[in-house]
C-alpha cells in the first residue's frame, strides 16, 4: 500500500566540441522516488521550481542559478527537510533531524516504485511539468 510518485528535472544543454561542433543535449537529474508522495510531491517540487526560477532570473553564474537539474534536485531535498513538508516524516525521539524513510533517488524513472501515481519531469527550459504520458499538467 501506497501513494508511490516521482519526479525529475530536465534542460536542454549546448555543448560545443569546436567552433562548428556545438551540440544539444538533454540532461536529467536522478529521480526522486516517495512511496507516500501522491500527486502533493509533484505539485510542491513545481511551485518550488517557478520560486527559484523567478528569484534567480538575470543571475546565471553558478550551477543553481543555472538551473541545473542535478543541482536544483539537491536544493528541493534540502528545502523539502528544512520546511518539513513531508507529513509522514519520521522526526520522533532521538531522531528528529531525519527526513522521511519513504524518499529514495534512482538513476533515472525507471529506477524506483513509481507504480501509484507514475513519474513527473520539471522542465526547465519551458517551465512546465509533465506526466509519464507527456502531458503537460502544469
Amino acid at each position: 500500500m501506497g501513494d508511490r510518485v516521482s519526479i525529475s528535472f530536465r534542460k536542454k544543454e549546448e555543448t560545443y566540441g569546436g567552433p562548428t561542433e556545438a551540440k544539444t543535449t538533454l540532461e536529467e537529474s536522478p529521480a526522486l522516488f516517495h512511496h507516500w508522495g501522491g500527486t502533493e510531491l509533484p505539485k510542491v517540487a513545481f511551485r518550488w521550481f517557478k520560486k527559484v526560477r523567478e528569484d534567480t532570473e538575470g543571475k546565471r553564474s553558478d550551477p543553481f542559478t543555472r538551473l541545473e537539474p542535478r543541482n536544483l534536485m539537491v536544493q528541493l531535498i534540502g528545502t523539502l527537510a528544512r520546511e518539513k513538508w513531508d507529513q509522514y516524516s519520521t522526526g520522533t525521539g532521538k531522531h528528529d533531524t531525519w527526513m522521511t524513510h519513504s524518499l529514495y533517488l534512482g538513476k533515472d524513472s525507471q529506477d524506483g516504485d513509481n507504480s501509484d501515481n507514475g513519474h513527473y519531469t520539471i522542465d526547465v527550459d519551458e517551465s512546465k511539468m509533465y506526466n509519464d504520458k507527456g502531458e503537460s499538467i502544469a
